[in-house]
């Protein structure tokens, strides 16, 4: 039996597509920052320049769940730095 194109793989546009749009969601919940998708290396990149901090702040992932998880870590740890916490 040959896979319809229902049960077939997504093609790679459609993935990238998926990927820009969970990156529109991310910049939306985490304003402040700039998120992107890089195809050519199937990674998410997110940058922000956060107050406080010594450098900007650069982050990859390779999903977008992985790209919050970092996201809310820096800016935990500014704001741990910030109140003098450790």
């Amino acid at each position: 039996m040959r896979p319809g194109p229902d049960n077939a793989a997504p093609a790679p546009a459609d993935e990238d597509a998926a990927c820009w749009e969970q990156a529109a969601r991310l910049r939306a919940e985490h304003r402040g920052w700039v998120v992107i998708w890089l195809a050519s290396e199937a990674r998410f990149r997110a940058y922000r320049r956060l107050r406080g901090a010594r450098r900007d702040t650069a982050l990859s992932a390779a999903t977008a769940a992985g790209m919050a998880a970092q996201i809310t870590r820096a800016e935990r740890a500014l704001s741990r730095r910030a109140t003098g916490r450790a």
